[in-house]
C-alpha cells in the first residue's frame, strides 16, 4: 500500500558520502541479513532430503569380500552308518581348508513399500514448509528494516532540528551577555542562560546518541558492517489517511502458508506411520564366488566356484506395540497440536490486526495535536526572542518556553514513530 510520501531532503553532512535509500536497505538485506542466510541453507537441506527420499525407490546395491585363515579347521560331526559305523556312534570330520575366500554382490529392488511412497510426499511437504519459512523471515526481516529505517530518519530530522534550535539560542546568549556588559541585566540572567545553553548541547548530543542507535539497529538487520559507517537520507516524512483493507483475512498473513504446511506435514508424518505397517514386496538377487586352499596363493591359483540367485520377499509386520500404537498414537495428537497451532496464529494475528488500527488511529489524533501545539511551542520561542533582541529578558519564562518545546517535540517524534510503526504492522499482517 502507497502509505507513505518520502520527500528527500539531503543531509549536508553526508553528501559527500554514499547515501542509503530504504530500496537499496531492503535489497541489502535480503541478501546479507543473517537469518536469511541460515534460512536459505535450510531450504537446500530440505530440497537435499526430498532427493534422498525419492532415490529410496531405486535398487540398492551392495558388494562384500573376505578372506579367512583357519588355523583350526573346523569340525562337523556325521552319523557313525554313514561311514560304516556302527549305529548311534557319530564321526568327527574336519571340513575346509586353511584358507578360503568370498566376494558376493547383493541387490534389493522394493516392487511395493508404501512407507517409502509417503516418506517421498513427507519430505516434499518439508521442502515446502522450509521455502515458507524463508518467504515468511523475508518478510518479517523487511519490516525490521522498514521500522529502524524510519526511525533514522525520523532521528536524524530531529537531530537537524535540534541543532538548529542550539544554534538559535547561542545567539539569545549573545545577546544576553551583550546587556550584561551594558549593566542591563545581571549576572543571574546570564548564568541561566549558560545552563540553559548546557541543557539544549545535551539534548542534542542525546539526539545523536538516538540516532546512532537507530543506525545501529539498521545495519543489523540489514547484516551490515556495525563497525562500518552509514548514511541514509534525511527524510520529511508524510503520512497519508490510513487506507486499511476492509476486514482481517487470516489468508493474508505472513505464516498462515507456514502454518497450513505444517498442518499438512503432520498429516503425512501420520499417513507415513500408518504405512510402515503395511506388507513390503522386494526383489532380490545375489551373486558370490568362493574360493579356498591350502597357501594363500590359492587366490591366483585355484579354482573359484560361482553361485547366484534371485527371488521375492515378503516382509508383514506381526506385533510392534511402539509403531503399532503409540507412535500412532503421537502422530495423531501431532495433527491435532498443528491444527490448534494455526488456529491460535490466526487468532493471534487478528488480535494485532485490530489492535494496530486502533493504536494508528489514536497515534494520528495524538501526531494532529501535537504537531499543533509544537507550532505554538516554537511562536512562543520565537516571540520570547524578539523580546530579548528589545532588551526584554525573562529567563524564567525562556526557560520554561524552551523545557515545553523540548517536551512536545519528543512527544511528537514518538506519536510518528507509533503511527509508522502501526502502518508497518497493518502491511505486513497482510501479507505487503
Amino acid at each position: 500500500m502507497g502509505l507513505f510520501v518520502l520527500l528527500t531532503v539531503t543531509n549536508g553532512v553526508c553528501s559527500a558520502q554514499s547515501v542509503w535509500t530504504l530500496d537499496e536497505c531492503l535489497a541489502y538485506a535480503a541478501a546479507h541479513n543473517k537469518e536469511l542466510l541460515a534460512s536459505r541453507r535450510k531450504v537446500t537441506v530440505a530440497a537435499i532430503a526430498a532427493g534422498q527420499a525419492k532415490a529410496g525407490l531405486l535398487p540398492v546395491v551392495s558388494g562384500a569380500a573376505s578372506l579367512d585363515h583357519y588355523w583350526q579347521i573346523p569340525v562337523q560331526v556325521f552319523p557313525g552308518e554313514l561311514l560304516g559305523q556302527p549305529q548311534g556312534t557319530f564321526v568327527p570330520i574336519r571340513l575346509g581348508t586353511p584358507w578360503m575366500g568370498k566376494a558376493e554382490l547383493q541387490a534389493d529392488l522394493s516392487l511395493v513399500d508404501v512407507a517409502a511412497w509417503k516418506a517421498i510426499k513427507t519430505s516434499l511437504l518439508e521442502q515446502q514448509l522450509k521455502a515458507g519459512q524463508h518467504l515468511s523471515g523475508q518478510k518479517l526481516i523487511a519490516k525490521n528494516v522498514r521500522m529502524a529505517y524510519y526511525a533514522a530518519a525520523l532521528n536524524g530530522q530531529d537531530c537537524l532540528v535540534a541543532e538548529d534550535r542550539l544554534r538559535d539560542f547561542r545567539e539569545s546568549d549573545r545577546l544576553i551577555r551583550l546587556n550584561f556588559e551594558k549593566g542591563i541585566t545581571d549576572q543571574i540572567a546570564v548564568n541561566q542562560s549558560l545552563a540553559l545553553l548546557e541543557d539544549l548541547a545535551d539534548e542534542v548530543a542525546g539526539v545523536r546518541a538516538s540516532y546512532r542507535q537507530s543506525l545501529l539497529d539498521l545495519k543489523f538487520w540489514m547484516g551490515f558492517p556495525l563497525a562500518d559507517s552509514m548514511h541514509i537520507d534525511t527524510v520529511a516524512i508524510t503520512l497519508a489517511e490510513a487506507v486499511s483493507p476492509p476486514g482481517f483475512s487470516a489468508k493474508l498473513t505472513p505464516d498462515f502458508i507456514v502454518d497450513s504446511l505444517a498442518v499438512e506435514l503432520s498429516r503425512a508424518a501420520l499417513a507415513q506411520s500408518r504405512a510402515a505397517l503395511y506388507p513390503k514386496l522386494s526383489v532380490v538377487s545375489g551373486y558370490s564366488r568362493l574360493g579356498f586352499g591350502s597357501q594363500l596363493d590359492f587366490i591366483t591359483s585355484s579354482k573359484w566356484f560361482s553361485s547366484g540367485y534371485v527371488g521375492l520377499r515378503l516382509s508383514v509386520p506381526i506385533f510392534d506395540m511402539a509403531r503399532m500404537h503409540y507412535q500412532l498414537k503421537k502422530d495423531t495428537q501431532n495433527v491435532l497440536l498443528a491444527q490448534a497451532e494455526r488456529e491460535a496464529g490466526d487468532s493471534s494475528d487478528n488480535k494485532a490486526f485490530l489492535a494496530a488500527k486502533i493504536g494508528y488511529d489514536r497515534a494520528m489524533e495524538e501526531l494532529a495535536s501535537l504537531k499543533s501545539k509544537e507550532a505554538l511551542a516554537r511562536e512562543n520561542v520565537r516571540l520570547s526572542t524578539m523580546k530579548l533582541q528589545k532588551g526584554i529578558i525573562d529567563m524564567i519564562q525562556m526557560k520554561q518556553l524552551q523545557d515545553e518545546l523540548t517536551a512536545i517535540r519528543g512527544k511528537r517524534l514518538i506519536a510518528h514513530l507509533q503511527s509508522l510503526a502501526q502502518i508497518v504492522e497493518l502491511e505486513y499482517l497482510q501479507g505487503n
